[in-house]
């Protein structure tokens, strides 16, 4: 019989996306770098990110160092949230999103030029909706031999895509088509990187997989006792993208906690009363917002690195991967 501890283990990163809030994720990751002393994604097999967190797996995947990602939010969110003009800022919910893209955009060609998916040296999974296909949509790294068409894309283009939030940013069109937030389908990734394993990387293996998932300090979105119940879409606003998130988020952490029990360790936080002003909104860039967020992801790393689920993580060094395509080809497949 084979000792379970000698079966071949892959490690998961899932980054939950939540806006300006990944603050608080960048945060943990930066605390996380400096204790461990190398590249966060030299602990893990995959990297999976949504949205703001897909902003994030993207550079750690790059080897650009968590404190640099920290500071695209912390220092660049206004760039990355400036607001349109006060008329549409007023009725942006009815005719136009809240914020152009334009800023967001020039802080990710600073920060990773016209490097490509296949560029990285770590895998990632990235989720986003395919607007001209009505469906899910996966960006990957070449880790199989029938990923033949994702490492041609740019790290801006797929960044843009994952992070094209209903409401608060236009929809993106590149040469794949047109997406939006990979949160519509997927805002805490981590079961699709347990799939990916299972399916892509160690099919019909017996192997050991864990994930570590960090969150955002995702607000549930629920309905307070006197709201009317009739509304309509003024009513539901940016309300509606935060319940569909949050409600998956939920499910996600039940799924996986079934799936995987120990080998499935989840860092976020519960916002206090008085703190959920602060981080409510996703756009929300106020020095009381990052105040919060900043102060609780120290916290939450500080806490993680004390427990000993994260012991394995710590760990962990995975083989290097083998890529089918691209510059990075290592391999010519099956």
């Amino acid at each position: 019989m084979t000792n379970t501890e000698d079966r071949p283990t892959y490690h998961i990163l899932a980054l939950s996306g939540g806006g300006y809030r990944a603050l608080y994720t960048a945060t943990i990751l930066t605390e996380f770098e400096q204790v461990l002393g190398r590249p966060i994604a030299s602990h893990f097999d995959l990297i999976c990110g949504t949205s703001a967190g897909g902003l994030l797996a993207l550079g750690l995947a790059n080897e650009i160092p968590a404190s640099e990602l920290k500071d695209l939010f912390e220092k660049q969110g206004k760039e990355i949230f400036g607001s349109r003009d006060f008329l549409r800022r007023r009725l942006g919910f009815l005719f136009k999103a809240k914020h152009s893209n334009e800023g967001l955009r020039r802080v990710l060609e600073r920060r990773f030029g016209s490097a490509k998916i296949g560029d990285l040296k770590h895998r990632v999974l990235i989720p986003a909706v395919n607007y001209t296909t009505g469906k899910g949509q996966f960006f990957k790294t070449p880790h199989h031999p029938s990923f033949e068409v994702d490492y041609r894309m740019t790290l801006v283009d797929v960044a843009l895509a994952t992070s094209a939030a209903p409401v608060y940013f236009p929809s993106v069109r590149n040469d794949r088509g047109v997406f939006v937030d990979g949160g519509l389908v997927g805002n805490a990734p981590g079961l699709f990187g347990l799939h990916e394993v299972s399916t892509f990387l160690a099919p019909k293996q017996d192997v050991r997989i864990r994930v570590l998932a960090i969150g955002t300090m995702t607000v549930g979105a629920t309905v307070s006792g006197g709201k009317d119940l009739d509304q309509g879409i003024i009513g539901w606003g940016g309300s509606l993208f935060d319940l569909v998130i949050s409600a998956q988020e939920s499910s996600v952490d039940y799924m996986l906690t079934q799936s995987l029990g120990d080998s499935y360790f989840k860092i976020d936080d519960q916002i206090t009363p008085q703190q959920s002003g602060d981080v409510k909104a996703l756009d929300d860039v106020s020095e009381a917002s990052t105040n919060t967020l900043r102060g609780r992801g120290t916290a939450a790393a500080q806490r993680a690195l004390g427990d000993p689920r994260f012991k394995p993580f710590r760990a962990h060094k995975p083989s290097s991967p083998t890529f089918y395509h691209g510059p990075n080809k290592n391999s010519e497949g099956l």
